[in-house]
């Protein structure tokens, strides 16, 4: 009797941390990035404006725990095409682990929404790029903007999430996804630490900077907004091009399969590659083997779908 009491207990303790029972983000309040304390000059804005301005702007959204230095070499390639560009900082990244430790995702994405939305009333055209929880954000965008005024002309992700792991599916990226919110409860993170980069070139991975270790308690915020996402993919109709590779070690490929199947997106591309590299085969935009050639096709993407009138 006492084992079969142990058991039901330990798996009642697995389903509320596995299932995110009754979870709500508890600071929701809004906040702004701390610019002025970043830990490095790169993990600062990224801002590229023409004189006089541009009419079409792109805004490039970054991954968690990143920083917009994923996006150097995209930001300068999209200026060249005519483009003003954008990629911020979220708030809570880029300065020290510890700011990161009280914010959730809702404070994450409320902070960009009001930057898009700021963008959008200055823009006759406006694109967005998001890379991994950044392709997640921008999904968002477009489920809430979609058939709005503030749609954006097209939507770009590479590597977007929608689950982390999922059982129906044999998808499991990390058991430890399960665990988290257990985890949370006595510690906001696991080794966490700085990252400014590599010094071993490794195809532009050794050049990621942001933090490094498992932030388990911001995983616990982001594994619940992106059940809201993936229930409300079908929103989306803007264009969408969707770019994963199929042996990312950080976000499971089946994510492009849901995404491709579920979205109202008109049109819509898919594209997948195949990297032999040995790194995370993730933040693909950073890689000199396939960044040129990614860019190039995004840009393209978004030549081809531009508003035919930018007030609507």
């Amino acid at each position: 009797m006492v084992y079969i009491l142990v058991a039901a207990v330990l798996l009642l303790a697995f389903s509320w941390s596995a299932l995110l029972w009754g979870y709500r983000d508890k600071q929701t309040e809004p906040i702004n990035p701390n610019e002025d304390q970043v830990f490095d000059p790169r993990c600062l804005p990224i801002i590229l404006q023409h004189d006089p301005p541009a009419k079409q702007a792109i805004i490039m959204i970054h991954g968690y725990p990143s920083t917009p230095y994923t996006y150097e070499y995209a930001a300068h390639e999209a200026y060249g095409y005519g483009y003003d560009v954008y990629a911020p900082l979220l708030p809570g990244f880029g300065t020290k682990p510890k700011d990161l430790y009280q914010t959730t995702f809702t404070q994450w994405y409320e902070y960009l929404q009001a930057y898009y939305k700021d963008k959008r009333s200055e823009y006759d055209h406006l694109f967005v790029i998001g890379t991994s929880m950044g392709g997640a954000m921008a999904l968002r965008l477009g489920e809430e903007f979609s058939g709005t005024s503030n749609a954006p002309d097209a939507l770009a992700t590479i590597a977007a999430p929608v689950f982390l792991n999922d059982l129906a599916l044999g998808v499991i990226q990390k058991w430890g996804y399960y665990f988290m919110r257990l985890v949370s409860l006595v510690t906001p993170a696991i080794r966490p630490r700085i990252h400014t980069g590599g010094k071993k070139k490794n195809d532009g991975e050794e050049l990621w900077i942001g933090y490094g270790g498992a932030f388990v308690k911001g995983g616990v915020s982001f594994m619940h907004a992106l059940k809201d996402i993936r229930r409300n993919l079908h929103q989306i109709t803007v264009p969408l091009f969707s770019i994963h590779d199929e042996g990312d070690k950080t976000i499971a490929f089946q994510n492009l399969g849901i995404i491709q199947s579920a979205v109202q997106a008109q049109p819509f591309k898919s594209r997948t590659t195949r990297m032999t590299s040995d790194h995370n085969r993730h933040i693909l935009l950073m890689y000199p083997s396939i960044q040129k050639e990614l860019t190039s096709e995004i840009l393209t993407f978004f030549d081809s779908n531009h508003k035919e009138n930018p007030s609507q």
